[in-house]
């Protein structure tokens, strides 16, 4: 064989691994998380695991979320107590307040679902240990670590974190369906963020 039909073999040979290295999906893990290129996953916004209406049947969200993706708009949404998250690693929040209104008529029991990006499993989890309301009975539904807060007169919480995701239910009802009503929005989120 010559020179030059061993230099076009390799240039084939070469051009035949480039074409079939760059069909291949590199945005993506095994599990189909998508992937930033770094081999770090990226992980979805606090807003796009808010619940959609009716995600929870009969639940409806009261008009736009709010959102802070910068330090000032997290102290605008909580009027105070942002340190805390600042102070882990706060990247973005996404609150929803939801109300029930099966059969076109809404109760007054509202759900406020908060979900933090805190950047970091271990910022999360930080957050969730020191966070203001930090008592409660563990609940195992949830995240890699949960609690029910039955503290509050007229409120249960509920606090879980999962991956880089700080997440509170609230409820303003205090009843055994309430707690229910909670439950069922926090195992919602949590099975987004996985």
């Amino acid at each position: 064989m010559s020179k030059t039909m061993i230099a076009k073999l390799c240039w084939f040979m070469l051009m035949a691994i480039v074409i079939a290295v760059s069909g291949c999906d590199t945005n993506s893990d095994e599990d189909g998380n998508d992937n930033n290129g770094n081999g770090m996953t990226t992980l979805l916004s606090p807003a796009d695991l808010l619940p959609d209406d009716d995600a929870i049947s009969g639940w409806e969200s009261v008009g736009v979320y709010d959102e802070a993706n910068d330090y000032d708009e997290l102290y605008d949404l909580i009027n105070g107590g942002a340190e805390l998250y600042i102070d882990n690693g706060f990247v973005s929040a996404a609150f929803q307040i939801y109300i029930d209104c099966v059969g076109g008529v809404c109760e007054d029991a509202a759900v406020h679902v908060r979900i933090y990006d805190q950047g970091s499993e271990a910022n999360a989890a930080a957050v969730y240990d020191r966070v203001a309301t930090g008592i409660g009975m563990p609940w195992y539904e949830a995240g890699m670590e949960a609690r029910i807060d039955e503290s509050a007169l007229a409120v249960y919480t509920i606090e879980f974190w999962q991956r880089n995701m700080f997440v509170q239910v609230l409820i303003e009802e205090k009843s055994d369906a309430a707690l229910n009503i909670a439950k069922l929005f926090a195992s919602h989120v949590s099975r987004e963020i996985r």
